[in-house]
């Protein structure tokens, strides 16, 4: 199934489901002929492709590729035991039947987590590497992350729109009314919330992470809001131990600062990409 249309400044757009590992899986393209760049959007966790909307208007220079990782946003829900192992060969098939050769990848949270050990595994893949606050440091869950847990388990309005107000960690910072309904009515779907635990049992198994970052030779841009209370801010210390890596803290952000201040967050990785 797919979508195909025409938006100004973009040479083509389209929304498809592709066949993973058997399974349907969501993704969305913008196609721009005349870059040989490819940027790969991976979300965090219990998100979906329409969490990057407010940046990809800037990304209309380069060939994008946003997901629904496999167990969430509209890809399929498997009843199986999400590991890292597991995300790591699914995005091996995925970026096969994709044809994507060397591209820019930029993941947010646990999306950055899995670019990470895809990294360690396939040491040449990535042309660059840009982490948002990513998990895979935390020794334990923080009274944030414990809440979004929470509003997945129980997706009221009530619970969803404090949960992602504290994860913006800005009282002048309005959740939009459409992302917290879209994100309660995908925590309704069958397997939703048991895909969301068994991610979060592996990210907590996940403990060697922290230890091989130092492995990553790959060029890196590790992003951080300072408002982070989800993963918080300090955690951007072990990144600086990576060979190759530049940091940035955003002022005034919270757990996601390309959807709280995207322009801003386009010009930092912008400068990264193209130098």
């Amino acid at each position: 199934m797919s979508l195909v249309f025409n938006q100004q400044n973009i040479d083509k757009e389209k929304m498809e489901f592709v066949e993973v590992l058997g399974y349907n899986i969501r993704i969305l393209r913008f196609e721009k002929k005349a870059s040989s760049k490819t940027i790969i959007l991976l979300h965090g966790l219990g998100a979906s492709i329409e969490r990057w909307s407010e940046l990809w208007p800037f990304l209309q220079n380069y060939n994008v590729i946003v997901l629904d990782l496999i167990g969430f946003g509209y890809s399929d829900k498997p009843l199986i035991e999400y590991t890292v192992d597991f995300f790591v060969k699914f995005l091996e098939e995925l970026f096969t039947k994709l044809q994507v050769k060397n591209p820019i990848i930029i993941g947010s949270s646990f999306g950055g987590q899995l670019v990470l050990e895809y990294s360690l595994k396939h040491r040449d893949f990535f042309e660059k590497i840009v982490l948002v606050s990513p998990a895979g440091t935390l020794e334990r869950p923080t009274y944030v992350l414990s809440q979004y847990i929470f509003s997945g388990l129980y997706p009221t309005l009530e619970n969803v729109q404090n949960a992602f107000q504290m994860m913006a960690n800005n009282p002048n910072y309005l959740v939009d009314e459409n992302t917290v309904k879209d994100y309660i009515n995908r925590m309704r779907l069958p397997n939703s919330k048991y895909a969301l635990i068994s991610t979060l049992l592996a990210m907590r198994r996940d403990q060697t992470l922290q230890k091989r970052l130092v492995e990553i030779a790959i060029p890196t841009l590790v992003i951080w809001g300072s408002e982070d209370t989800t993963i918080p801010v300090e955690n951007l210390e072990y990144f600086k131990q990576m060979p190759v890596v530049e940091t940035h803290i955003m002022e005034g952000c919270g757990h996601t600062p390309y959807v709280e201040k995207p322009k801003e967050f386009y010009e930092i990785i912008k400068k990264f990409i193209e130098s």
